[in-house]
């Protein structure tokens, strides 16, 4: 099978290439290497450990989905079977001179992508990636998939509309949520990249009073991406991604201060911005496409601090 990844050179994609290239399938990358979050050098040691730990894909292409001409030269030199769409601006809240481009590139560029994919007439199957944002503030917990889906900011607004574009489509889709994922090379200032980022240059950080979030390790993410990708059952369905458990903020921050005892952390109030959410429900990934996460966070963030030791990240990231 070929498998194109728009934004395959990100957090996700990058993994998911590796994993997928394991596997056995010709994999080719569509990626236009932009730092959302402002700091450059801390971006390209991101992009150089993706580099060095993941296998690279069959192709290599570097563009935008923006750019309708490039996009439609990708589908006909690689001839994708399935096309799994990735590449957006990966935040909620980006510093303030992305944000005009948040409905561009994650509402516009994600109708480019399926412009092309309708017109292939190699590519069957799309894969949506959208996200817990989607659902604005969860009214249950854990939160399904058949919720009527009622985003609170714009990143989860734009991630909403997409989904509804791809199911008015007649081929394949398949349409997946994850959530707070976190893992080593991590560079979209999530929450849990702040701390373990703060707590290893000795600097203090802040949480979110009762922010509970269902934090999902990378390598769990990623199986999933897999199981929704190559399963039959998984066409014309919607799946929640994650670890499937509500943790708060918090314990997040405690757990690493039980590595960096010195660490030090200032619990704020929530803002009128503030999402509430809490877990995902997984028990239709788990029931369609034996979707089976392994990480708890003790054990993903052991597994986080020890890749970073390993490749000396402090040495590499902050040294600015």
């Amino acid at each position: 099978m070929k498998i194109l990844i728009t934004g395959g050179s990100g957090f996700i994609g990058t993994s998911l290439i590796d994993k997928l290239i394991k596997l056995g399938y010709e994999v080719a990358n569509y990626d236009t290497l932009i730092n959302f979050i402002n700091n450059p050098k801390y971006y390209k040691t991101a992009l150089k450990f993706r580099k060095k730990i993941f296998k690279k894909p069959t192709f290599n292409f570097k563009g935008s989905i923006l750019d309708k001409k490039k996009l439609r030269s990708i589908f006909k030199i690689f001839k994708p079977e399935v096309v799994v769409h990735l590449a957006g601006l990966p935040m909620a809240r980006p510093p303030v001179e992305h944000l005009s481009h948040m409905v561009p590139i994650n509402l516009d560029g994600s109708l480019n992508v399926l412009a092309e994919f309708e017109e292939s007439n190699t590519t069957k199957k799309i894969i949506y990636v959208s996200s817990s944002m989607a659902y604005g503030h969860f009214t249950q917990n854990p939160q399904p998939e058949d919720f009527v889906l009622k985003p609170t900011n714009l990143y989860g607004a734009t991630k909403a509309a997409g989904e509804y574009f791809v199911k008015l489509s007649n081929k394949e889709w398949v349409i997946l949520r994850p959530t707070s994922v976190y893992g080593f090379t991590d560079c979209a200032n999530r929450v849990s990249q702040l701390l373990i980022d703060a707590a290893l240059q000795k600097k203090s950080a802040w949480v979110v009073r009762g922010e509970s979030l269902d934090f999902s390790y990378l390598e769990d993410v990623v199986d999933g991406f897999v199981k929704a990708i190559t399963h039959s059952k998984a066409v014309f369905q919607t799946f929640n991604i994650s670890r499937g458990e509500s943790r708060h903020a918090v314990e997040f921050a405690e757990i690493v201060k039980k590595y960096f005892p010195k660490f030090k952390y200032e619990v704020k109030k929530p803002t009128n911005q503030q999402v509430y959410r809490g877990a995902l429900d997984i028990s239709k990934a788990k029931s369609l496409l034996g979707f089976s996460p392994k990480y708890s966070i003790e054990d993903g963030i052991e597994e986080t601090l020890n890749l970073m030791k390993k490749h000396q990240w402090h040495k590499h990231a902050y040294s600015y």
